[in-house]
């Protein structure tokens, strides 16, 4: 593991990828696009890393050696020094179910490596970090959907939620959360996703 580049302007990204090729490729891409780069080859240095330098966002294959990449993330989510790191899960085709799965324990995007441009990747990591930023400096609203009004139950079936309104992992009732998306100039308007008040899991 180690550590590519002296520009810190745009924040830290770690990259947790076995890979020779794809490391060098990403690394390529954020330290010249203004990123500071940390790199891992497995997923037990990934995770220490994480721990120990904080980093902005990071990138993690799924399949590590060591420590596979969904443990990596389980990790990272019920640590409370970490649970909010911006994490995109890198994966190949045909991993669909590994997707889901990644998602479900709170990655925050993916990307099929070999499938996405340089500013396709740096649009996904810049958007990811000005939403970190944004919930960072702001306060946001958290809201019980009740399930018996309006459009609830229609909500439920389209996001997938098995459970009505309550988290799949742990029973309980989650909360819609709203945070103001001050990126957007023409009125009131609201990132919004799903979050359990009891793993702190968002969906």
């Amino acid at each position: 593991m180690g550590t590519t580049g002296n520009n810190e302007k745009k924040g830290t990204i770690l990259i947790v990828e076995d890979e020779p090729l794809f490391r060098l490729v990403y690394q390529d891409i954020l330290t010249n696009n203004g990123y500071k780069v940390l790199v891992a080859e497995d997923g037990e240095s990934g995770w220490r890393l994480v721990k120990s330098e904080k980093p902005s966002l990071t990138l993690l294959d799924l399949n590590l050696p060591k420590l596979p990449g969904l443990e990596v993330l389980r990790h990272i989510r019920f640590d409370e020094a970490t649970k909010e790191l911006p994490v995109i899960i890198l994966t190949v085709l045909g991993q669909q179910e590994d997707v889901r799965l990644g998602l479900d324990l709170g990655a925050d995007d993916y990307l099929v490596k070999g499938f996405y441009s340089p500013g396709e990747i740096l649009t996904k990591i810049d958007t990811l970090l000005a939403v970190a930023d944004i919930k960072k400096s702001t306060s946001s609203y958290k809201l019980l959907v009740e399930e018996g009004k309006a459009d609830a139950a229609k909500l439920q079936q389209d996001i997938g939620l098995t459970r009505l309104f309550h988290c799949p992992h742990c029973k309980q009732e989650m909360s819609l959360e709203l945070i103001p998306d001050y990126t957007r100039t023409d009125g009131h308007w609201f990132l919004s996703h799903f979050v359990c008040p009891n793993c702190k899991r968002s969906f």
